[in-house]
């Protein structure tokens, strides 16, 4: 269902190639324009205009590299955005149906004219500008029963919003989709830094037990050197003694 969609929406934009250029792209990343290019059997400047059209109004998003093997030039890799596709589409569906919404309402609430062998129509008031003669054959126009008329509208209304439904569901897919993504991504992204706090705090651990091993290296050593002159002094006072 969504890739006939997409379809859609891309043939609506580039016409005949729409199809081909859908299959190629639809659930893949980042594929080299001269493959496209090929499987279209189109030249890669046709490829281009095709796929630059399609980038305007946000349904392909690229990415370029420079290729040394071809002189330093850049090669484009396509990637079909889905979820603007199905927003465009949605869009035009939704424009479609309040215009025949429109047109409902105008069968409903205002009179037409036809004429029998041509078929052209005419509102009331150009009916009455034209003496309700038809301008292009002279003959006769008559008083159009709306009810045919509005009964296909009602049909096409209807399917349309069927439509409209369908779209929109495949877009609450995409964003529950994307949602339970996201929340993945923020949970790694939370552990990752709770491992890097984690990692900084047992640094800071190591750093202050090096510096506290330091201090106490450093104090062990004056303790001893204090000690040792006690030592001197009070063999010196009994030396001093002895000699007395």
């Amino acid at each position: 269902m969504q890739l006939d969609f997409i379809k859609e929406i891309v043939s609506n934009v580039v016409g005949k190639n729409g199809e081909q250029i859908t299959n190629i792209l639809y659930k893949k990343k980042n594929v080299n324009e001269f493959m496209i290019s090929k499987k279209l059997n189109l030249t890669i400047n046709q490829t281009r205009n095709l796929l630059y059209s399609l980038s305007d109004k946000g349904i392909v998003q690229f990415i370029r590299k420079k290729d040394s093997k071809k002189g330093g030039w850049y090669t484009y890799f396509w990637t079909l955005n889905i979820k603007r596709a199905l927003e465009l589409l949605k869009n035009q569906i939704n424009a479609k149906i309040k215009k025949l919404e429109d047109e409902l309402q105008k069968r409903k609430n205002e009179r037409f004219y036809y004429c029998p062998n041509s078929g052209l129509e005419y509102t009331e008031e150009e009916a009455l500008e034209y003496n309700f003669i038809c301008p292009e054959t002279g003959e006769v126009l008559q008083l159009r029963d709306n009810r045919t008329q509005a009964d296909e509208l009602d049909v096409q209304i209807s399917k349309l919003k069927l439509s409209f439904n369908e779209v929109n569901q495949e877009l609450e897919e995409i964003e529950k989709k994307g949602q339970i993504e996201r929340r993945r991504k923020l949970r790694t992204e939370q552990k990752k830094k709770e491992e890097e706090r984690k990692a900084k705090r047992e640094k800071l651990k190591r750093l202050k037990k090096r510096e506290e091993a330091k201090i106490n290296k450093k104090l062990n050593k004056k303790r001893r050197k204090l000690k040792s002159r006690k030592k001197k002094k009070k063999a010196s006072k009994k030396h001093k003694k002895k000699k007395i």
